[in-house]
This record gives structure tokens, sequence and C-alpha cells, in this order.
């Protein structure tokens, strides 16, 4: 009997794929790119070399169907060795297994709304220049995909969690004046950035820097040239941290958290500085005054804290929400990965299921 569903029939070919992530590595959020070594196996069913007694090096693959399978987010020339076999059921029926070890950089767009608390897949898009109708690619049935967590050279930036999922997309032609799709499939993988970096020395440094505009409430409010002098100074270090932020991610046309935390931080210390203005204006009473820059003071101090507050719960709740997500896909994962044969299944490890909870993203 068939295995992975690779039915043929006189319209269209079936090829199962399967990639395993050998090695991931240099992630970088500036260019949105990353550098992978993979290993990547085709399947399709050949009707001609049936019951075949041929060998493998005096076949001439030429006469014979090829899928044409390419890799379209890869960045420059890729590295890699193919090699064909064949593989003969009980019935006779004979398939091609396709297998290929790749290494190079891939291009992957990076949704960064959520930076620095962001988890990105990393992806590997495959198609065939034959169009939908003469080839369907599919995932294997009786293999599995997998990434190998223990190569994984970044862990210092960031956690991988250890499954792979597989989805069917129809891509353009852009080598084509006709506009009709390309059959595809793409692989991804998971990672999660590690944001003790930014937490401790961007968003830890921005929060004191803010909170020093209270210090300034220490002055006398008939100097304001003073009161005015320590607020304008604090406006300007935090520029110079939004600058230095700024590095740290691609030109986007949208806010990520940390830019969010950053304006918001100086807005705060506009509202402060702008008050120290205006109460300079107030000479007619000065016990009027004095109440008002009182209350001011505690107004300022209950607006930065439920700020923060604020921040942390968003941030915190949307954080938790999207792990939990990978969590249960994590857990289907090892649900498919319990129905493979046992000699097919990776490397087991202890606790599979539960890796990434030992990644603490703050570290």
């Amino acid at each position: 009997m068939a295995l992975d569903g690779n039915e043929t029939d006189d319209f269209i070919r079936h090829v199962s794929l399967k990639i395993v992530f050998l090695k991931i590595s240099n992630i970088d959020t500036i260019k949105e790119e990353y550098s992978a070594d993979i290993f990547l196996s085709a399947r399709w069913r050949e009707p001609a070399l049936d019951r075949t007694n041929k060998e493998t090096k005096k076949i001439n693959w030429e006469s014979y169907f090829d899928p044409k399978l390419n890799i379209q987010n890869n960045i420059g020339e890729l590295k890699q060795t193919t090699w064909r076999e064949l593989q003969t059921e009980a019935g006779g029926e004979t398939y091609v297994m396709e297998r290929r070890r790749i290494k190079g950089k891939f291009f992957e767009k990076l949704e960064l709304q959520d930076f620095p608390f962001d988890i990105q897949d990393l992806s590997i898009l495959i198609t065939s220049e034959s169009p939908p109708t003469d080839v369907e690619l599919m995932e294997f049935n009786s293999s599995i995909s997998h990434v190998n967590v223990d190569s994984f050279v970044d862990q210092q930036e960031w956690g991988l969690y250890d499954f792979v999922v597989g989805e069917q997309r129809l891509t353009p032609n852009e080598y084509s004046s006709v506009k009709y799709k390309r059959p595809g499939f793409i692989f991804r993988c998971c990672a999660v950035r590690r944001v003790g970096y930014f937490t401790w020395n961007i968003m830890l440094v921005i929060a004191m820097i803010s909170s020093l505009s209270f210090a300034a409430f220490s002055v006398d409010r008939e100097l304001p040239q003073r009161r005015l002098q320590l607020s304008f100074t604090l406006i300007l270090t935090m520029v110079t941290f939004k600058f230095v932020a700024s590095q740290s991610v691609p030109k986007l046309s949208y806010l990520t958290y940390l830019d969010r935390y950053i304006l918001l931080s100086m807005s705060f210390l506009f509202l402060v500085c702008g008050w120290h203005a205006v109460i300079a204006l107030y000479k007619s009473d000065d016990a009027t005054a004095g109440l008002m820059d009182y209350y001011a003071f505690i107004t300022f101090a209950c607006l930065y804290l439920v700020g923060q507050l604020m921040f942390v719960s968003i941030v915190g709740t949307k954080f938790v929400l999207k792990k939990r997500q990978k969590e249960r896909m994590e857990e289907e994962y090892q649900k498919k990965l319990e129905s493979m044969p046992t000699w097919d299944r990776p490397q087991k490890r202890k606790r599979k299921h539960k890796h990434f909870m030992s990644i603490n993203p703050f570290t």
C-alpha cells in the first residue's frame, strides 16, 4: 500500500515534503534575515519505474518527472547538495526520494509590533515551477519535520521552540506574464526573543530617567529656570536613548512596544516641563500656587505609577496569550509525533513538551 497519500492520477502529481532544521543562527532583526542549515526530503510516485531493477546511478532522471522544487525566500546563492534514490513498496510501486542538504541565508518578514516582547516565525518557503494543476505539494504523512534545538546558535538572544508546522500556499509566478499561481509549501519553526538586554539596559534606564522629573519639584517654585533646566536635560537624555533604541529595529512604518514606551515617557516629561513653565506665571497668590504645585506633584506621581502598571499589564497579558498559543501548537506537534513510527521519530528529549518552559525570556 502506498504511503503519504501519493496516489497518482492523470492530472496532478502529489509531492510529499519533509524538512529538518539542522542548525539555525544569526537571526538579524535589522536585515530581517537568518542563516540556516536544513535537510529537505521530497517524495513522489513514479509509475514508469515500477518493478525496475535499474540502479540509481544508471537512471537518466531527465527522462522522468521532476517537480522542479525551489527555495523561494533565500538570500543570495545557496550551498546545496542533491541526490535521489528509489523506494519500492511491497506491491511493487516505486517512489522517487529526492534529498537536499541546503545551507544559506533566508529572508523572514518579522512582525515587530510587540518588539522586544515578540515571538517570531522562521520559515522556509518551497515552491514548484509547475502549475498547481500539475503538482500539489504536501507534507509527509509517514514522517515528521523537526528542528534541532541543541544546535541553535543564538541562545543568548533567542529561545527556540521545539516544533515545526507546515502549510500549503499558492505563490505568484514572477517570471510569467500569465497570471497563474505556483504551488508552494511553507515550513515554520518559532523563536522567542529574550528581552533581558532591552529590559535592563533601555527600559529600566528610561523609567529611572522619567522618574527623575519629580526631583524638579524640590527646586523652589520661584526659580523656574532651574526647574526647566533640569526638565530639558532629562528630555534631551530621553531623545538620546530614543536614537539608541531605534538602531535595534529596522525602519518601520508602525510603532513597537519599545517605541510606545519611550514616546509615552517623553510625553510625560513634556507635561512636567510644561507645568513648571505654567506655574511660574501664577504669581498673584503664593499660598494658592504652592498648593497647586503640591497637587500637581501628587497627580503626576499617580499618573506615572498608573501608566507603568498599565503598560506592564497590557504587554504581559498579550505575551502570555501568544506564549500559550505556541504551547498549544507544540502540544499538537507532540501528539503528531507520538503517532509516527518509532524508527522515524526525532530523538526525544526529557519532558519535551515542557522544553520552552525552561526558557526564561527575561534573561
